[in-house]
């Protein structure tokens, strides 16, 4: 009898316990409408995953506010009137055993264009974001305020849809990132200087969620394990260690430990690069960059990427040190997101007791049966190559597995599962 796997076994998140311990992490669809509607083409990047019964899921990140809107075709979370839209994806998993969660983001100066009818983009400081050139806005004392209650709305809204739990992002360099990374955060008033004062918008949003959503309902947050700003003066491990534990005190329910900035590329997401800004610039979101950003991009692009191949191959579990610092420190949850694709990675990361559960991204858009698959150890399935070809288009081509070797068997694989779960029992002679 084979022996039950740990990714089988149920964690306990707040009032919610997931069947298992490998997770969905959160990715950018580009599926939604222009103005951040669900749409069916959204909704069926996601049947595949639900169907595989996999744990938990964590949306693409939902944008809070327009001014907070990142990319092209981003679902939002940010009115009343997408709720409907909302409540037709938690519908999804209606008769399984699958907790859906909402990642609640707010771009802040990680946004090539602002969204139509947004006066500009900002950020903790003017600090320009080298990856989109980005030049933002401090924001304004008086301007705070309205983030958080954009977040407190937002998570009202999730709960109201449906959703089961929602992840707020305080990772990979967006607004509340901006606000902990002392390079980002050049502020002299009290969201400023001291940790306590760049935690301090975090904390301010932690507390006005759970306020309005009272003690019962998940609440998650994404946090970087490492800044990973080479020079430049990110909030070191050490600082987000202490974050955490104030996240935890003041009512979080569980930690995914990710890293990087956008300006930290290619920490972020490791692999391989190849064809990379080229395809940025051309079909994602780089689409829309100054012709003379474009052509640099294009000329140093090559380069970049034959560097980037050498400093961050391929690795599974590339988060796990830092992981395992927040597990030994905290009480609630750790979750690790980083490569993760393979049984014993997976369960190696979990029974050494460095994380808590395990979370995949590129490795479920080219396998979206990935946890189902992985438990039945099933051959001829999508293994992905890590050629991040996916995150190269995001912002301007739907959220997919562009090799054409490993859709095909994704797509022979989900055909040939339909099939035999339609499939009448075998009921023999009659």
């Amino acid at each position: 009898m084979t022996e039950r796997s740990v990714l089988e076994t149920p964690l306990t998140i707040g009032r919610m316990t997931a069947r298992g311990r490998l997770f969905k992490s959160a990715t950018s669809e580009t599926r939604a409408s222009t103005d951040g509607y669900v749409t069916d083409e959204l909704l069926q990047f996601y049947e595949p995953i639900i169907e595989a019964n996999t744990p938990m899921i964590v949306t693409g990140n939902l944008f809070v506010s327009a001014q907070g809107k990142s990319a092209g075709r981003q679902a939002g979370i940010d009115a009343d009137d997408k709720i409907p839209g909302l409540r037709d994806w938690t519908a999804l998993t209606r008769g399984r055993d699958v907790k859906l969660v909402a990642q609640l983001n707010h771009g802040g100066r990680q946004i090539g264009t602002p969204a139509a009818g947004v006066d500009r983009i900002v950020s903790a400081s003017d600090v320009r974001e080298p990856m989109l050139g980005t030049k933002p806005s401090p924001l304004r004392s008086d301007e705070i305020p309205m983030v958080v209650e954009s977040f407190a709305a937002a998570a009202e809204r999730a709960r109201e849809a449906g959703f089961h739990g929602v992840q707020i992002h305080a990772a990979h360099g967006y607004l509340l990132n901006q606000f902990l990374t002392p390079h980002t955060n050049r502020r002299t008033d009290t969201y400023g200087g001291s940790l306590e004062n760049r935690a301090r918008l975090l904390l301010e949003v932690l507390t006005s969620v759970r306020s309005r959503l009272g003690d019962d309902y998940p609440i998650l947050i994404k946090l970087n394990g490492t800044d990973d700003l080479p020079f430049r003066a990110g909030a070191t491990t050490e600082e987000l260690l202490r974050v955490a534990m104030w996240l935890q005190d003041e009512g979080a329910d569980a930690i995914e430990i990710s890293r990087g900035h956008y300006e930290s590329w290619p920490s972020t997401i490791q692999g391989r690069y190849k064809g990379f800004f080229r395809a940025s610039l051309t079909v994602g979101s780089g689409r829309d960059m100054p012709s003379a950003r474009k052509a640099v991009g294009r000329a140093v692009g090559p380069i970049l990427e034959y560097v980037a191949e050498r400093l961050r191959p391929p690795v599974e579990g590339f988060n796990l040190p830092y992981a395992q610092l927040f597990t030994h420190a905290l009480d609630i949850p750790v979750i690790c997101v980083g490569g993760f694709h393979t049984r014993r990675g997976m369960e190696a990361a979990i029974d050494s007791g460095k994380t808590d559960a395990v979370a995949a991204a590129r490795a479920m858009i080219a396998n979206p049966h990935l946890y189902r698959t992985v438990l039945q150890e099933t051959s001829d399935t999508p293994i992905c190559g890590y050629c991040n070809s996916c995150i190269a288009r995001h912002g301007g081509m739907p959220i997919d597995c562009y090799s054409d070797e490993i859709r095909y068997t994704r797509d022979q694989m989900l055909g040939r599962y339909r099939r035999e779960s339609i499939a009448p029992p075998n009921v023999g002679n009659q």
